[in-house]
């Protein structure tokens, strides 16, 4: 079972007004699994008030009943933005990039230099990807466009429409010369950039109109970088990788990118709402608050909770799960760390050692793992 945790929003002020003398002692709750649970600052302590005690462990906060302990992570620093934060990328070496709910676009080079697009999308910025290059980005908004950017200057090179339901998934094959796009209404396609073009379309047979909920591009064999086009120009790098796709209905479908065929596919489970895989697992959510993990098709275990999962991302050999909070969980299926906001959360991207999230409060918080 996932815990909820819900802290008052002010509590470290609370705390600080103690410390500082300000005044002698005053109190604040955290919810933990809907149970409110009450603390009093008094000079330098924090006397619990109830089964719970209150630890401060590296910056975080660790909760503890009898043998029963949950670590809540705590933010290393907080952003605030102009706008409420819909979507957000980063890259391993510093970068960032956020997503507005009017269209606005924001890339952030790794020395704090920022390109602004105003109206990058008539709506909601869905999602934002990074190309391997670093140099260039992809985002897919609520007008049913995929546009390719310059993270240096903010122009906009290419943008994509076939698309005729909201877009839900979106990935590079290899470099970048494809990608491939998912949407609710079962239609995948494979796009070749220098033209913008969608060269190849992928639905699923048994029911054609499945939403799709994500995807995943791997790699079955190292190809390196001297990868060919497979049967003519328009593909590039599609040897030896597989699409994996997530269906609404809980089926995962695989298919093969160099030759385009349907391999096979397994039911993971029904109303899936979240997918992300990598070459050692895959992970699904689903609406009624389940997340499991697989080895192939075989399930390896499964974790519950009341929430629907919105988001999975897999990253250094941890499984992220965005509900109302993100959840940290091991590749064994055990929970290290909880992030939870008062205000809640809308997207979060993570990168080996930190956490990014976009809180529902316009602000951008990063988190130290």
């Amino acid at each position: 079972m996932i815990d909820k945790v819900i802290i008052q929003h002010d509590f470290r002020y609370v705390i600080q007004d103690v410390q500082r003398g300000v005044v002698e002692k005053e109190r604040f709750w955290i919810y933990i699994n809907d149970e409110r649970a009450d603390f009093e600052c008094t000079g330098k302590d924090i006397v619990s008030l109830g089964a719970w005690k209150f630890e401060e462990k590296h910056g975080d906060i660790v909760l503890k009943n009898g043998s029963k302990s949950i670590t809540l992570k705590q933010p290393l620093s907080v952003t605030n933005a102009d706008y409420e934060i819909s979507c957000l990328a980063a890259t391993d070496d510093g970068q960032r990039a956020i997503g507005g709910t009017q269209g606005q676009l924001k890339f952030i080079s790794s020395d704090g230099k920022c390109v602004e697009v105003d109206n990058a999308h008539y709506s909601d910025v869905l999602q934002i990807q990074y190309f391997p290059s670093k140099q260039v980005a992809m985002t897919i908004g609520l007008d049913f466009s995929i546009k390719i950017w310059s993270v240096l200057d903010g122009s906009n090179p290419r943008t994509m429409r076939k698309h005729t339901a909201m877009l839900t998934a979106l990935a590079a094959i290899g470099r970048g010369r494809n990608i491939v796009s998912g949407a609710r209404d079962g239609a995948l396609y494979i796009w070749e950039c220098a033209s913008g073009q969608p060269v190849w379309e992928f639905r699923r047979v048994k029911n054609m109109t499945d939403p799709v909920v994500g995807l995943a591009v791997i790699d079955t064999e190292e190809t390196g970088n001297d990868a060919r086009p497979v049967s003519d120009s328009i593909f590039y790098e599609t040897e030896n990788k597989n699409l994996l796709v997530g269906y609404e209905s809980g089926v995962v479908s695989t298919y093969d990118l160099g030759t385009r065929c349907f391999l096979g596919e397994f039911s993971a489970g029904d109303k899936m709402s979240a997918f992300a895989a990598n070459k050692e697992i895959l992970v699904t959510g689903h609406s009624d608050g389940t997340i499991r993990c697989f080895r192939g098709s075989e399930k390896i275990w499964e974790l519950h909770s009341d929430e629907e999962v919105r988001k999975i991302q897999i990253s250094d050999r941890k499984i992220f799960c965005l509900q109302r909070q993100v959840a940290i969980v091991d590749y064994n299926g055990k929970i290290d760390s909880i992030f939870s906001d008062y205000y809640g959360l809308n997207d979060f991207c993570a990168i080996p050692g930190i956490l990014y999230v976009a809180c529902k409060d316009k602000t951008l918080k990063k988190i130290n793992l």
